[in-house]
């Protein structure tokens, strides 16, 4: 497997791309959130400032000014290190005590770079600190006090390094899942792509077998799979359909061939041929009609362009009742006609659903034996319109069904019974053509095929009126 390919895959691709968004919105965040905690500490900072400002004015209301001068040295000389400022300034701006040099305005805050004169200094550090100042007056004097805001700092670079941490982390382990995914998908691609080679190859019976999974390459492969089940389906029909049409033709074409050379051999011999060559046209008949079914079915099956119009079904009933009701007697047989008391309405090629009727009538008288009764019909269904022929014949086996709508397929095994195997196979192909399905039921006894199409709206009589 070429890294490449995976790298490449939809899978990774899109990992990719949500990685990078992701980065935008984390920075997004991450500023939003250093703005936050900046606020935050800035506040807190600045209460501390307050509350030590507001403690060293209630001790210089208690015990006067003369000695607050001498308090602010003392406490800017104690623990607090470099990490809070204090000063006291007179009134022309001399500082009179504390660590720090810079007095802000009076009520106003400061911050600044600066270095505490008691705060002790690393020989190597040359980077000043930041204060936060505020200044008070005092009677005739500025008290400033501040407070170094490192910590801020500190927590800035904390979170940003805690947010960078996240985004490394959390994109690596999208990155690692995309390259996971996209190399999954990427071999039941070529599992894929192996099984059609196979196939192009001759090997129709390859499957790619990835039918178990829930993720889109899994539905596509069981798509693949049933086309490949159907193609099998198709090209052993086909094998079938060539060995029936092989064996069909070669008895009225060698029965054709026979009887001209007989009638040859009366000509030569000065004999009328007549007998002959009209016994060889029948057979050549016989041949040209079953060719011209197979290019029938063929034509309605590859060809969806035919156009469609208002049909009444009944009207179409009517002459074929009509039509083959003397031929049923001639042939000892019944033909009942259940005629609907309205029109039965759909959208169809008349002519191809004329064809259809014919074929399941013809079969019928074929097949259901002399002495046999006959029951064509229509009516409305649940979901459009079904026509129906049943008769009291012998009936098909259930497990042959379906086998009767393969062309050339016949339940006369030894080719007794008059036929090509062609009459179902053209019935079922005019009903796919009408969006219809053909099914085989028992009519106790005998055999009842319907056909059901679905409901056409807007359907209307020949010759009606748009309104």
């Amino acid at each position: 497997m070429h890294r490449g390919d995976v790298l490449s895959g939809a899978a990774f691709s899109a990992v990719l791309r949500s990685s990078l968004v992701f980065l935008l919105v984390l920075a997004a965040m991450a500023t939003f959130s250093i703005r936050l905690i900046d606020r935050a500490m800035t506040e807190e900072i600045r209460l501390r400032i307050l509350e030590m400002e507001q403690g060293l004015r209630d001790i210089a209301e208690q015990d006067g000014l003369a000695g607050f001068p001498d308090l602010v040295r003392a406490v800017s000389r104690g623990a607090g290190g470099e990490t809070f400022a204090y000063a006291v300034f007179a009134a022309d701006g001399t500082r009179l005590s504390g660590n720090i040099d810079l007095r802000p305005d009076p009520g106003a805050w400061l911050e600044v770079s600066g270095t505490l004169d008691t705060s002790p200094r690393d020989d190597d550090s040359t980077e000043p600190d930041r204060y936060l100042l505020h200044a008070v007056r005092i009677g005739e004097l500025t008290l400033v006090t501040g407070r170094n805001t490192a910590i801020m700092a500190s927590a800035r670079v904390a979170a940003i390094r805690g947010f960078a941490l996240t985004g490394f982390v959390v994109v690596l382990a999208m990155l690692a899942i995309g390259f996971a995914l996209s190399r999954r998908s990427q071999t039941k691609l070529e599992r894929i792509e192996s099984t059609l080679n196979r196939v192009s190859m001759g090997d129709v019976g390859a499957r790619t077998g990835l039918g178990q999974g829930i993720d889109q390459i899994d539905r596509i492969s069981q798509r693949v799979d049933a086309h490949l089940e159907r193609l099998d389906r198709l090209m052993q029909g086909t094998r079938r359909t060539a060995a029936s049409v092989a064996h069909d033709l070669r008895r009225p074409l060698a029965r054709a061939t026979l009887g001209l050379e007989r009638a040859l051999a009366r000509a030569e011999a000065g004999k009328d041929p007549r007998g002959e060559i009209e016994e060889a046209q029948a057979d050549l008949a016989r041949l040209t009609s079953i060719v011209a079914t197979i290019l029938k079915i063929a034509r309605i099956e590859g060809d969806a362009s035919g156009e469609m119009q208002d049909v009444d079904l009944r009207a179409i009933l009517d002459e074929i009742a009509e039509t083959y009701q003397p031929v049923a007697e001639d042939a000892g047989q019944s033909l009942v006609y259940e005629r609907s008391e309205s029109p039965l309405l759909l959208r169809g090629e008349p002519e191809m659903l004329a064809q259809l009727a014919v074929n399941l009538v013809q079969n019928a008288l074929t097949h259901a034996g002399r002495g046999a009764r006959i029951t064509l019909g229509a009516a409305p269904g649940p979901d459009g319109l079904v026509l129906s022929l049943a008769d009291d014949g012998p009936g098909i086996p259930e497990p042959l069904r379906k086998k009767v709508f393969e062309p050339f397929f016949r339940t006369d095994t030894a080719r007794t019974v008059e036929g090509s195997g062609l009459g179902l196979p053209l019935v079922k192909a005019i009903a796919e053509r009408h969006g219809a399905r053909v099914r085989l039921d028992d009519a106790a006894p005998g055999l009842r095929v319907s056909v059901s199409f679905p409901q056409r709206p807007g359907a209307r009589p020949p010759g009606a009126a748009r309104k």
